[in-house]
């Protein structure tokens, strides 16, 4: 039986920050893979 897309997204894991591996607050919109502290874009 197939997984609803509701119930395949609530189990993804928690997104990390590529260079220090905290975890990261996602947004909607967001598809950067370094955390604010870690990113260089002003």
């Amino acid at each position: 039986m197939l997984m609803s897309p509701i119930q395949f997204f609530k189990n993804l894991p928690k997104k990390k920050c590529v260079a220090c591996k905290k975890e990261m607050e996602e947004q909607a919109d967001c598809y950067t893979n370094k955390c604010e502290k870690c990113s260089t874009i002003i």
